[in-house]
């Protein structure tokens, strides 16, 4: 599914009529850039997933990294053990339900405010915060984006998102 849609925030949704697909997209909350975003669109990752009732069709997707490089990693952790808290919920009340964390990507940035060292620390905070957690499948990318040979890109290139997404539908599409 491509939605064409322009970069603006706010929540999106995908119908596939023929597979019964449902895509619901939203951004996660602040820190967050973007040109033009409505403040009522703006949604914590840990109060989404506390909205989910969970089967075992439902399947939840995250990823949270490129924007938290711009602040303390003790800001990172805090957000994260909340969104362990939702996930561990939600699984306890719909344990079928899966759950993937996709991790960040590199970016080619090696100055002091956005480096992919910085964000290879937040791949490693959001894996140990997740380890113990029956259930929750990590999508470890890391190396996809750093030995490819595109040109790193926090928003990698569609041979590499074709490569993540296959990933991610091993997972939720086993044949």
């Amino acid at each position: 599914m491509d939605l064409h849609t322009p970069r603006t925030g706010g929540p999106l949704m995908a119908v596939e009529m023929k597979n019964n697909i449902i895509v619901h997209w939203k951004p996660h909350g602040v820190p967050l850039r973007f040109y033009k975003m409505l403040i009522t669109d703006l949604h914590h990752i840990a109060n989404d997933i506390n909205e989910i009732a969970g089967d075992p069709h439902a399947v939840v997707v995250f990823t949270i990294f490129a924007h938290r490089v711009f602040h303390p990693i003790t800001f990172y952790i805090h957000e994260v053990a909340k969104i362990r808290q939702s996930v561990v919920a939600l699984l306890s009340r719909a344990p079928q339900t899966t759950v993937i964390i996709k991790s960040g990507n590199t970016a080619g940035r090696k100055n002091i405010f956005q480096s992919d060292w910085l964000t290879m620390q937040l791949n490693t905070v959001m894996r140990e915060m997740f380890r113990d957690v029956h259930g929750v499948i990590y999508l470890d990318v890391w190396q996809m984006t750093s030995c490819h040979y595109l040109h790193e890109n926090i928003h990698p290139g569609p041979v590499i998102v074709a490569n993540e997404v296959n990933l991610f539908l091993s997972y939720v599409c086993p044949i």
